[in-house]
């Protein structure tokens, strides 16, 4: 096989990055001398490698749904010629490096979002009668601990529910105080950051928060 540039040593080119030449036949030792020589072929194997590298990725994990659409909406207007460029090349290549470029962006913002985001369920304490509430409470960025219920109770007037913070072997940490809406909805920031351990407690108080609870707190979560 002749080592000169045209569009079936691209072609070529694109199998041997997959990994799709025997190499028995002799035409990897071919491909490799063409690649030191040509820097449009040596591309189309950078292409053709992290389109492989990345789909494979993808089969791991997969990124939300809707993650796509918004990717495929930022991705700078490069890649169209890109692909026009490699329309010559293997049939499924093109579209496979369209994928890997979506597949690469949403991995790194699937990871970044998984080393950031955890969440630990909020629910009434046994002795805490007739207490429907629940919730989540999240680290959103920064390190801020971000509590969101439900279910919670009318309060009369002069009360509102407050957030503690309770560390392992430590006394309650005020937070900030809180109304439901009215649908029973409730949220609130802490100040304190997250730590391995402490429980996240809401107890009721009067209007403006106290700086230790004076009542039992109805609802925890534990950051395990």
């Amino acid at each position: 096989m002749s080592a000169q540039h045209d569009d079936a040593m691209l072609d070529m080119v694109a199998a041997y990055a997959i990994g799709a030449i025997d190499a028995s036949t002799g035409e990897c030792a071919v491909v490799r001398a063409h690649l030191a020589q040509c820097a449009t072929c040596r591309e189309e194997f950078a292409v053709a490698r992290a389109a492989t590298a990345a789909l494979g990725l993808s089969a791991a994990q997969a990124p939300p749904a809707t993650l796509r659409d918004r990717i495929l909406v930022a991705l700078p207007a490069r890649l169209d010629q890109a692909q026009a460029r490699r329309s010559r090349a293997v049939p499924w290549l093109v579209p496979a490096a369209a994928a890997a470029a979506v597949i690469v962006a949403a991995g790194i913002w699937w990871n970044t979002q998984h080393q950031t985001a955890q969440s630990w369920a909020a629910s009434c304490v046994p002795s805490a009668a007739n207490c429907h509430a629940y919730g989540t409470v999240s680290v959103r960025g920064g390190g801020v601990l971000h509590v969101q219920l439900q279910g919670l109770a009318a309060l009369p007037a002069g009360k509102q529910y407050q957030a503690w913070m309770i560390p392992p072997g430590g006394a309650p940490k005020p937070e900030p105080v809180f109304s439901p809406d009215a649908n029973g909805g409730g949220t609130v920031d802490m100040q304190e950051a997250p730590v391995k351990g402490a429980i996240v407690a809401v107890t009721v108080e009067k209007s403006g928060g106290a700086t230790a609870p004076t009542t039992k707190p109805f609802l925890v979560a534990k950051l395990d």
